[in-house]
């Protein structure tokens, strides 16, 4: 099994082994993965099905905001 950068994966998710999860691939709560998972999808339910594409704009900060000036 290999989950590249930027994945996510819902709880309670099962992949089966020699799969891939694509670059910033999304996999839904409960969703059963028996195929690669292609990057930028959505995919969900049992077995796993595309569901859309997710948009390429990945620009995550870490940090926070200041509650307070």
């Amino acid at each position: 099994m290999t989950i590249h950068d930027y994945a996510c994966i819902g709880s309670r998710v099962t992949i089966l082994p020699r799969v891939t999860i694509g670059y910033g691939a999304v996999v839904a709560s409960g969703a059963v993965v028996t195929k690669d998972v292609a990057p930028y999808a959505v995919v969900g339910g049992v077995p796993a099905k595309f569901i859309r594409e997710r948009s390429h704009d990945l620009r995550y900060k870490l940090g926070y905001a200041k509650k307070f000036q």
